[in-house]
């Protein structure tokens, strides 16, 4: 026999599938657990429990929601929370009222849309894009006062001109119109979208000259432009340049006309032929006489919507429709809803992936280059030239990075770089450019707990403060979170089951920490069956900082907090009615009680508390691997001995083999006083193991109570059968 000691020194590997349960012989092994169940793997390498929630509000008709970030700065940050044909706000983490009534925007968003929501965002507005809705902004003018409105889009963005012999003919060049096209050209989805028709004016229109006799009503023409003589004379030597309004050449006043091209937005279908319709911008005098050069308008009814959205260098881009699933549309610089074309550097910017199959752009995301990510690979969308160029009509270069495919699941930033869903649901993966291949990668950071993501990923978020962690939603309403951390090389998963009844989290959402706090906020819909009904609970993540005082902690789901006079009867529980909670009084665990009429009496009066559903969080160690006097004791029986648990600031845990035999930890001794709650601990506990031998061993280490808990690492001594 031999006995050894094995150290478990962190668990920065995370929770292991147990696919990984006979690979001893890789490095992270021993950094690994069996199961991380509602800890979370500090960047430190140990192990911390996961904070409770505290409970906001009920979702609008408890129906199913989802959670979006609005952040303009660390003191203007909201949640958004989309649903059913609405949208209600959250600031500080309270529901925003009015004169007592919740803050409600409609929306065109039905619950089956909400899924296909994308956004980006500049400053007070927030840019709205979705399949099979025209795009809109969601602007703020205060904490009440949101506007949810279409965008009236500018010259664009169009189909490729006309190339048939078809010709469109408008009756007037102003104000409401009837267009009549020489053969079948509309449809009644066509309402809502913009066309543009053009003249030839160079073939058309005569040149402005300078000293030549002109007519009150002529027109001519000036790079591009086109101008109407508002009197007769000779014309002056400063040719007329302006793009609006009436300047004078020096002796002939010149009101400018138009560009060549106007267009208009349909508002009215009659037939396949004629259409009604309002003039946005002035139509060439041609046009009356019918004119073959018009274009459609790329997004409609009719043509789908952009699914993409995202801000690059100066402009809005938007991509991916259901008739051009490969094409991306941007702006002109700094004029999001402008999307005149031409060749200026400033004009807006249009092109189609071509590649060997339908690549369907699914999310856009800004880095150094502009990542776009398709249901059948990544690319990259920049400027040809230098690294510091920028992105113009004529110089647009996209170049295909790596081929997994993305899901319709919106990407995040993570530090310098992004992580995606893989198209499969099941993977998150880094998109991170390498030198060494002078690329894109896209490394898989769930192989190593790939078990805890068989539910399909739904949403993500990222929590940079206090620690870098990846909170994820599962389609079956698990939540797991990844501590990423990769300038030290941590990638670690673990699971968060919060417990209740048909219990689902079903949405997530991250802002930044205000000034008041030094955690960013993260922000739960978790949908639960409560008193025999379908409840959805608006929470948001407890800090994990609660101070130095214990009473302040808060270790419980959907829980509310009391602080104030000396009372036995705690009110404001009418979310949890009929349910089992747990209660911590003045830093001390109370009896469970049963929530009646929204309030619970407690057995002795108290002057803080926090009232919730409790949590179980639990460590068991991968099965320990240890050497015999002959080499290697995996397939050998062994017995644990003892173990050392190196706690940090934790008060009422439990350690055992298994989860049927574990015994409590002492943390109160006899020099502490007995009406007060037991202080915060800091060192080893050492724990007799009363277990046989057996050829794997594991250790548990479990909170089961509303109070802290931190493992920095697990000591066990442990004798080994050599036969």
């Amino acid at each position: 026999m031999a006995r050894v000691t094995t150290v478990l020194s962190n668990f920065r590997a995370g929770e292991l599938t147990p696919k990984l349960e006979g690979r001893t012989d890789l490095d992270f092994y021993q950094e690994g657990s069996k199961e991380i169940t509602n800890m979370i793997v500090d960047t430190t390498g140990g192990l911390t429990r996961r904070a409770g929630t505290t409970y906001i509000a009920n979702t609008k008709s408890d129906g199913e929601a989802r959670l979006i970030p609005f952040v303009f700065s660390e003191e203007q940050a909201y949640i958004l929370e989309f649903g059913n044909d609405y949208l209600r706000v959250y600031k500080d983490k309270a529901q925003v009222t009015d004169s007592g009534s919740a803050v409600e925007v409609a929306t065109p968003y039905e619950t089956s849309d909400l899924a296909d929501i994308n956004f980006t965002q500049s400053a007070d507005v927030l840019y709205i894009s979705h399949p099979s809705y025209h795009p809109r902004k969601l602007t703020r003018t205060s904490h009440t006062a949101w506007t949810l409105t279409k965008i009236a889009f500018e010259h664009g963005p169009y189909l490729d001109e006309n190339t048939t012999a078809t010709t469109i003919t408008s009756n007037a060049t102003t104000g409401n119109v009837t267009l009549t096209a020489s053969a079948s050209t509309f449809v009644s989805n066509h309402v809502g979208s913009i066309w543009e028709l053009r003249q030839q004016i160079a073939s058309e229109i005569d040149l402005w000259e300078a000293n030549k006799s002109v007519s009150t009503n002529n027109l001519r023409r000036y790079e591009g432009n086109v101008y109407k003589a508002t009197g007769g004379g000779t014309t002056g030597t400063r040719p007329p340049v302006h793009t609006e309004g009436t300047e004078s050449d020096g002796t002939v006043n010149w009101a400018f006309q138009h560009d060549g091209q106007g267009y208009v937005e349909i508002t009215g279908y009659t037939s396949a032929t004629v259409v009604s319709a309002t003039v946005k911008s002035q139509l060439p005098d041609s046009v009356t006489s019918g004119t073959k050069f018009w274009s459609e308008g790329a997004w409609s009814d009719h043509r789908g919507y952009p699914r993409a959205i995202g801000f690059f260098e100066e402009r809005i881009y938007y991509a991916g429709t259901s008739y051009q699933p490969q094409t991306i549309w941007g702006s002109t610089t700094a004029d999001f809803e402008n999307f005149k074309s031409g060749s200026e550097d400033d004009s807006s910017v249009a092109f189609t992936i071509a590649s060997d199959q339908v690549n369907a752009i699914r999310h856009l995301l800004p880095e150094q280059v502009l990542a776009m990510f398709t249901q059948g690979g990544e690319f990259v969308l920049q400027a040809t030239g230098t690294s510091s160029s920028t992105v113009t009509p004529t110089n647009v270069q996209v170049a295909r990075q790596t081929a997994y495919g993305a899901a319709n699941i919106r990407p995040i930033r993570a530090g310098n770089v992004s992580l995606f869903v893989q198209s499969g649901g099941k993977k998150v993966r880094e998109f991170s450019y390498q030198a060494e291949v002078e690329g894109y990668v896209g490394v898989d950071l769930t192989i190593r707990g790939e078990h805890l993501m068989s539910g399909k990923i739904k949403e993500m978020g990222y929590q940079q403060e206090p620690r870098d962690l990846v909170w994820i939603v599962t389609q079956d309403g698990n939540l797991r979170t990844l501590t990423y951390d990769r300038q030290n090389n941590l990638v670690a998963l673990a699971q968060h089951p919060m417990t209740g009844t048909n219990v689902a989290v079903e949405s997530v959402a991250v802002i930044p920490n205000s000034n008041t706090e030094t955690e960013d906020q993260v922000w739960f819909v978790v949908k639960r069956t409560i008193n025999s009904a379908t409840k959805r609970h608006v929470v948001c993540l407890n800090t994990f900082d609660f101070g130095t005082d214990i009473a302040d902690a808060k270790y419980l789901d959907s829980m509310i907090t009391y602080s104030g006079g000396s009372t036995s009867t705690i009110t404001g529980l009418g979310h949890l009615e009929g349910e089992t909670v747990s209660v911590l009084v003045n830093g001390a665990s109370h009896a469970d009680k049963t929530v009646s009429s929204g309030q619970i009496t407690l057995d002795r009066a108290t002057t803080k508390a926090q009232v919730g559903l409790s949590y179980v969080s639990t460590i068991q160690s991968m099965p320990l691997e240890t050497q015999a006097e002959l080499g290697s004791a995996v397939s050998r029986d062994k017995r644990i001995n003892r173990v050392f648990v190196r706690f940090y600031e934790t008060v009422g845990a439990e350690v055992g083999y298994d989860s049927d035999n574990l015994d409590r930890i002492p943390f109160r001794d006899s020099s502490m006083q007995m009406d007060k709650p037991v202080p915060l601990f800091t060192g080893d506990k050492d724990v007799v193991f009363p277990r046989g031998w057996d050829r794997q061993q594991t250790i548990y280490v479990r909170q089961n109570q509303p109070l802290p808990m931190t493992v920095l690492n697990i000591v066990a001594q442990i004798t080994t059968n050599d036969f």
